[in-house]
């Protein structure tokens, strides 16, 4: 599990996958000791580490799914293209169909083998710079997407049916789903029904609408994880 701009570590998501029967490992990667200040500059490497650290304790060959929410699903999208041979499947919520900057603006996100990814203008979440776009037919495994049709945070409908139609268009083989909720906001991307106190952004609300999206979308994640580990 892979958390956005606000740089919680998404151990609720994973407590919740785990009393599901399912292992589960919790990422954070900036805004924590140790790690860098702000979300800049982060090598993708970073979670490919996270995975081979959970691999020393699942059994060999043991399928991996990836959830990133938010600006983490860039890191979950970008990861599972670049080690494609480690990542069996994908949960994008609230996702970003382009590799943005950093938060704060002013340089870029993500690194890989110590170069900047292309990224794109904080106010090009429609992709207008053609090399920030994800690729997303480049991953190998199936994809579900989790939007919100009234997020204030940033386009996730649009960028998620952008990466949808990418996928058809390109031929994509493993499957894709998209669930969009026209009511919902950017908390949907949080996942799980009920959200641990404090742990919401400063500016991100949680509406009844939010709620309820996420009380429908969290069963079908689970289903979809299971189907990955399958």
């Amino acid at each position: 599990m892979i958390g956005g701009s606000g740089g919680s570590e998404p151990s609720y998501v994973a407590e919740a996958v785990a009393a599901e029967g399912v292992a589960a490992m919790s990422v954070a990667y900036f805004a924590r000791p140790g790690l860098p200040a702000e979300l800049r500059e982060i090598p993708l490497e970073y979670f490919r580490h996270a995975i081979s650290l959970l691999e020393t304790v699942l059994p060999g060959g043991a399928p991996v799914v990836v959830i990133g929410m938010s600006r983490g699903s860039e890191a979950a999208l970008l990861s599972a293209i670049h080690f494609s041979d480690l990542i069996n499947g994908i949960i994008a919520t609230v996702p970003g169909n382009v590799a943005a900057g950093s938060w704060p603006p002013g340089g870029p996100a993500w690194l890989l083998d110590g170069r900047p990814l292309p990224y794109a203008a904080e106010d090009d979440s429609a992709g207008g710079n053609l090399e920030a776009v994800i690729p997303a037919e480049l991953t190998r495994g199936p994809i579900l997407l989790v939007s919100a049709g009234e997020d204030n945070v940033w386009p996730s409908a649009q960028m998620a049916r952008a990466i949808a139609d990418r996928l058809e268009s390109s031929g994509h083989s493993f499957g894709h789903q998209v669930l969009e909720y026209p009511d919902a906001g950017h908390s949907l991307g949080y996942l799980v029904p009920d959200l641990p106190p404090g742990l919401l952004s400063p500016g991100i609300a949680d509406r009844p609408a939010d709620r309820t999206a996420r009380a429908d979308a969290w069963p079908r994640a689970v289903q979809f994880i299971g189907n990955c580990l399958r």
